[in-house]
């Protein structure tokens, strides 16, 4: 499953504006007024002043690339990152989710087996770490033996 457009790589370009008619003016998408500068900054197919363009998380000003996430822009600091390893899933990788976890397909398997998990496998999300169902089950036979002494 790719990330899609629920995590975007994007490039901010600049863009001559047509003509001076106020008409014409576009709308900035950080701060709703008026862009009244000769050039335009698009991303993510929105209108920006340059000064505008800030992570909706840390407010630090974006520049080359940012991501955009829910309509908000982002640094790399806040980009999705896979819950096993940690490290920034890029927008065209394939992901596996469980709930609001999300995985490098290399990073799903098993932290028991460490047998990778495909999709249709059972398995159980127990405090943060991923088990197969066999190595689930083996947990359980364990705890309840100990509880039973």
């Amino acid at each position: 499953m790719p990330l899609g457009k629920g995590n975007l790589l994007l490039k901010p370009s600049f863009h001559c504006r047509p003509g001076s008619d106020s008409k014409m003016r576009e709308v900035c998408a950080g701060c709703d007024t008026p862009i009244s500068d000769r050039f335009l900054l698009r991303v993510n197919e929105r209108s920006w002043h340059e000064g505008c363009v800030k992570c909706a998380v840390c407010l630090q000003p974006l520049s080359g690339t940012c991501y955009c996430r829910n309509r908000e822009l982002l640094c790399r600091l806040f980009q999705t990152k896979c819950s096993s390893c940690l490290k920034a899933i890029a927008p065209s990788e394939l992901i596996m989710r469980v709930l609001e976890n999300v995985y490098h397909v290399h990073c799903f398997y098993c932290c028991e087996c460490e047998r990778r998990l495909q999709r249709g496998d059972e398995f159980v999300l127990k405090e943060g770490q991923l088990l197969c169902r066999s190595d689930y089950e083996k947990e359980k036979e364990m705890l309840s033996a100990i509880s039973a002494a």
